[in-house]
């Protein structure tokens, strides 16, 4: 029976399956990622305050993929934050 708690106690602290993403792609224009929109996202990004991912096919200016690297993200939240929990 011990293994049947190690299993059950694995299981009890793995994460949601969004909340393991490492990477999220910007959203499209007037969705959200994690309250923000893409122009919130793209400025944070600019001022370094966030990670980001780019890949753009060779000699391509515009049409590419971004990411948001979400663990920077939600620091850069978390640093906002002013509520105290009791």
């Amino acid at each position: 029976m011990p293994l049947s708690k190690e299993v059950l106690g694995v299981k009890a602290s793995i994460p949601e399956v969004h909340d393991s993403n490492e990477w999220a792609r910007v959203p499209p224009i007037g969705k959200t990622l994690e309250g923000f929109y893409r122009t919130e996202l793209f400025k944070l990004v600019k001022e370094n305050k966030i990670k980001s991912a780019a890949f753009k096919p060779k000699g391509s200016i515009k049409t590419g993929i971004r990411l948001i690297h979400i663990p920077s993200l939600r620091e850069y939240i978390a640093k906002h934050s002013t509520a105290t929990c009791e």
